[in-house]
């Protein structure tokens, strides 16, 4: 035969290896093996040495769970259709009804409804307690309706602008946000009239709250807040704020804004008359209440409770769950009380110690 290489010859469907092996194999399965302990040392080090999530970067701790800011008590209330506003006196809770257009008490003892429910009418939105009577606003009537809480029945109603919405407590007076017609109009509680001309704030006015001397007004198409001189009766400030303002609550060291739909709640300084905070909470918020150190903020997109801490300007606890739905809130009788259009429903919440 001539010299050269012959091919191998088949015998057992393996290649011979060559005399002293490969070691480009050698090294092909050593690395294989190399990457397979690393595997199994990593699962051992998870499975045994620390428990999932339990651990951040460099081994640190992970932050525990937070807390609900506060807790549920009893049932939800069963109420009339749709509840749009909700306030809280010295014995009873009153809810007002865009859907069936009533008014109607809720005995904070016995956690439910009693009595027959008063007719308003017009699509009411608000409700405050205010000398002796309880004032709603009827979105559709183009009213404003007193009514006796201890006999629940009118004693007045007043004709304002356009689509009235939200209510402000003064001494001596209400004042009542007309979303239509961009004002707001100022109401005597003792003779159930109207005080002066209406004054012109910005467009899609919604709610408004008295703090600092002032009565505060969101403007849900301009997105901004003006504040009213009360003395001047003149928008002295306007300030931009979020997406769609419509909730707005002063005191616990400010004025607070929900902006529906960028999921915000502006904090302004009424020293400096421009927003110092802004702080991320829920989906789409709404009507939100302050009280003492907090700001109760409801999520009207995901159910839920935000509460702000207001020394922080942060949301530091969970939010509380409450149901399909969450509007407004109102607070009094050691509580927080949350209204669920959706659910036909008001919630009874206990603020969490700090």
């Amino acid at each position: 035969m001539s010299g050269g290489t012959r091919a191998p010859t088949r015998v057992s469907g393996r290649r011979p290896a060559p005399r002293g092996g490969d070691p480009r194999l050698a090294w092909a399965v050593a690395a294989v093996l190399a990457l397979a302990c690393a595997a199994l040392a990593a699962v051992l080090v998870l499975d045994d040495d620390e428990p999932r999530g339990a651990a951040g970067p460099a081994g640190e701790a992970a932050a525990p769970a937070l807390e609900p800011g506060g807790r549920i008590v009893g049932f939800p209330v069963r109420v009339d259709d749709a509840p749009s506003a909700v306030t809280v006196g010295a014995k009873n809770v009153w809810v007002v009804h865009e859907g069936s257009g009533t008014l109607a008490r809720v005995d904070p003892k016995r956690n439910e409804m009693v009595g027959p429910p008063v007719q308003v009418g017009g699509r009411p939105r608000y409700v405050v307690i205010a000398g002796q009577a309880l004032w709603v606003s009827s979105f559709d009537a183009n009213t404003v309706t007193a009514v006796r809480p201890g006999s629940r029945t009118v004693s007045a109603r007043i004709r304002v602008g356009r689509s009235p919405w939200g209510i402000a407590q003064a001494p001596g007076a209400i004042w009542v946000v007309n979303h239509d017609d961009d004002t707001i109009q100022q109401i005597s509680i003792t003779t159930a009239r109207l005080v002066g001309s209406p004054i012109e704030v910005g467009e899609g006015p919604v709610n408004a709250s008295l703090g600092y001397d002032s009565i505060w007004v969101t403007n849900s198409q301009d997105d901004t807040v003006s504040r009213v001189d009360l003395r001047s009766r003149t928008v002295i400030e306007t300030i931009p704020v979020g997406d769609h303002p419509e909730g707005l609550t002063t005191g616990s060291g400010g004025v607070w804004v929900a902006n529906l739909e960028d999921d915000t709640v502006s904090r302004i300084d009424p020293a400096k008359n421009r927003v110092v905070a802004t702080i991320r909470v829920g989906n789409r918020p709404l009507h939100l209440k302050a009280v003492g150190g907090s700001v109760w903020v409801p999520n009207s997109g995901d159910g839920t409770l935000s509460v702000i801490d207001s020394a922080r300007n942060k949301v530091v606890e969970a939010p509380v769950a409450i149901g399909r739905s969450v509007e407004r809130v109102g607070t009094g009788s050691d509580a927080i009380w949350a209204t669920s259009a959706t659910e036909d429903t008001i919630t009874r919440v206990e603020p969490a110690p700090r």
